[in-house]
């Protein structure tokens, strides 16, 4: 916003040099960004915030000025005219779009320039002098903030402005010689034909008003501002009132603006009011009664300000305002929609003692006994130091994805939440899942040469409307970086599982697998993840038709996500100190030949059953296939370590314990002893 100080003073005299009015304006919020000299006037460029579309005009800023300095504001007399209603000149389809519309319509005008003296006023504010009709609508539009048009009246087929939605297939070429194609989610203002304007925009070239123009139709109407700002953004195109209208313009100044206008039109063109017609679908605007505690003043800004000042202030500001019993009771004018409790009238307080005047205090802030349960952030800090010790690294990726990736893991059944205003559309989702995130990563590493990968990473997925803690590990490349080996082996599935262990040792929980299949994984090589029956996440190796999808070329990677609330709400992190037993262990190695399907875990689940309180622990030795072995079977090798904290285990004890559990393994699961 530009704000000519010669302009300024058609209303108010602050009485102070430039530099001082512009100290003052910015210690009230009003930033002053720089001073430019044009000729004999002095331009401010101001920074207005997007809640202040009042402060967007000069006699908004004047109004600033005569709260500030106590100096009196002359507003410009707006003359009363008498004329006839004319009931079929507008048409309003959709009144939610423009809820507010006055036409005036202006007969045996004349076109030439506008007085010297509003052009110089115009020009120091950088906008372009045109002819005195269109000067006029810039004019008030600076003066009064309320964006105006002319129309030439004669060249509105059917004489009649309708307000309307664009039909599909429409297009306008607008003041500045583009043609702009429409959509239904445009508003436009149109004749019985074809659009004229593109609602509080820009006009369009077809019914402009030209040197020949005799009869005039001046626009002030009130535009809803989610429409203006859509339209401006799907075709690019802004302007001042487009500006303006972004940010909700008063909808007083609707009339205020067509009254000083028509005013000015009827003495600069020479024409006569030829009717008018306002559609007016809103009923008053129910202001606030906000009350003030005068009390209330001191707490929020540390000082004390007589309440005959607090109150003088607000009404220079247009507020009403009353004081009864140390209580005052204000009510915002209608261009003050961003004033609606207490603390913003105390800011408006604020504002005109000026912020650099207020007390540097520290608040008093009362002590409070907030229970905090510091488990899961503990449980969390030791999962990162456990994988940090196990030679991975943590990262850190967005929580906002690309629709495309989640097509490119093969995980279209987990859609993203969708984003209404994303900033790109790397950004256009909530992910429902870590992997797109990881693959990412690992393509960018990869392409720049680094093939061995492991990291791990404590970020947050988004699904059905919940948000979730995972934590998600990858691994790809070599297993080990020992120059000593002569073969450099390769990370594998039990390499990822042994890392999840360690996070399950950590949290206290026992998980279960359970094969499955999963799209974005190999078959045969994927698992879900259970801790006491419920599932908790997903491990595997990645499908090579998602690795080609991300050009990640002649490696294997594994993956496994857990939701870490499932793991913390199962998990019983306690320990208890138990004794070494001093007695000898018996150990007894058994040889199984068992169908591919049968999941070590089972074999062990059997043996824990069966083989009571002596029997400590099962390890597993290796697994082989071959001739020897039946077709669709495995060769599986394991020891059983029989032991009493309390005595020496006797021999035919530990054999009948040994042949139970052998038996069973027989019995259920169809194993053959070798």
């Amino acid at each position: 916003m530009k704000l000519s100080l010669n302009w300024l003073k058609d209303y108010i005299d602050p009485k102070l040099s430039t530099d001082e009015l512009a100290e003052r304006l910015t210690m009230a919020g009003l930033e002053v960004e720089a001073v430019e000299a044009r000729g004999r006037d002095m331009v401010l460029e101001m920074e207005i915030t997007p809640n202040r579309p009042d402060c967007l005009s000069v006699l908004g800023l004047g109004r600033e000025i005569s709260a500030i300095t106590g100096r009196a504001l002359k507003c410009p007399k707006i003359r009363e005219h008498k004329t006839v209603t004319l009931k079929d000149l507008v048409r309003i389809e959709n009144k939610k779009d423009c809820c507010r519309y006055i036409a005036t319509l202006m007969r045996g005008a004349r076109i030439k320039d506008a007085p010297t003296e509003m052009k110089a006023r115009l020009e120091a504010m950088g906008i372009n002098v045109i002819n005195n009709a269109v000067d006029i609508t810039n004019f008030v539009l600076m003066e009064t903030g309320q964006p105006l048009h002319v129309f030439d009246y004669d060249k509105l087929s059917g004489g009649k402005i309708i307000v309307r939605r664009a039909r599909a297939g429409e297009s306008i070429i607008t003041l500045d010689g583009v043609e702009r194609k429409l959509d239904p989610e445009i508003l436009v203002v149109a004749d019985a034909e074809k659009p004229v304007a593109i609602a509080g925009i820009m006009g369009g070239q077809d019914a402009q008003i030209t040197a020949q123009t005799k009869n005039i139709l001046l626009e002030s109407a009130h535009f809803e501002m989610g429409i203006v700002r859509r339209a401006c953004r799907r075709l690019g195109l802004r302007s001042e009132s487009s500006y303006r209208f972004e940010r909700n313009v008063d909808l007083d100044g609707v009339l205020t603006g067509a009254g000083r206008a028509v005013d000015l039109l009827l003495q600069t063109t020479g024409g006569h009011l030829g009717g008018r017609a306002e559609i007016f679908s809103k009923t008053r605007i129910s202001r606030p009664k906000i009350k003030v505690r005068i009390s209330g003043v001191k707490e929020l800004l540390g000082i004390e300000v007589a309440p005959a000042k607090v109150k003088g202030w607000l009404v220079q500001l247009g507020f009403k305002a009353a004081i009864k019993a140390g209580i005052l009771t204000v009510v915002p004018p209608s261009n003050r929609a961003d004033v609606a409790q207490e603390a913003d009238v105390i800011e408006e307080v604020a504002r005109m003692v000026g912020f650099d005047r207020l007390p540097a205090q520290i608040p008093v802030i009362k002590s409070a006994n907030i229970t905090v349960d510091a488990r899961p952030r503990e449980i969390k800090t030791d999962i990162r130091r456990a994988l940090t010790a196990a030679g991975m690294d943590e990262i850190i990726t967005l929580s906002m994805i690309n629709a495309a990736t989640l097509v490119k893991t093969n995980i279209t059944q987990m859609p993203g939440i969708k984003i209404f205003n994303p900033l790109s559309q790397d950004q256009e989702l909530m992910r429902p899942v870590l992997l797109p995130s990881f693959l990412q990563v690992a393509a960018t590493n990869m392409n720049r040469g680094q093939k061995n990968l492991r990291f791990f990473e404590i970020g947050k997925t988004y699904f059905q409307g919940k948000e979730r803690d995972a934590l998600g590990v990858f691994l790809t490349g070599r297993r080990t970086h020992d120059w000593r080996a002569s073969e450099k082996e390769q990370v594998d599935i039990f390499d990822l599982k042994g890392a999840l262990e360690r996070v399950f040792q950590i949290t206290g929980t026992g998980a279960g697998y359970e094969d499955v299949a999963i799209p974005a994984f190999d078959p045969g090589c994927a698992a879900y993840i259970a801790v006491n029956g419920k599932q908790i996440g997903i491990m595997g190796r990645v499908n090579r038709s998602v690795l080609n999808n991300w050009d990640i070329k002649h490696q294997d990677i594994y993956f496994a996500a857990l939701f870490l609330d499932e793991i913390l709400s199962a998990s019983h992190k306690a320990v208890r100190y138990e004794p070494i037993s001093e007695f000898p262990a018996i150990v007894r190695d058994v040889s199984l030949a068992v169908d591919k399907s049968v999941p070590y875990k089972k074999i062990e689940d059997i043996c824990r059953q069966q083989g009571g309180e002596i029997l400590k622990s099962v390890q597993f030795i290796e697994q082989y296939s071959g001739d020897k072995i039946q077709p669709g079977c495995k060769g599986i090798v394991f020891s059983c370590r029989y032991q009493s904290s309390s005595r020496t285990l006797r021999e035919d004890e530990v054999t009948q314990a040994h042949e139970r559990l052998v038996q069973a393994l027989s019995r259920d699961l169809n194993a053959v002893r070798r």
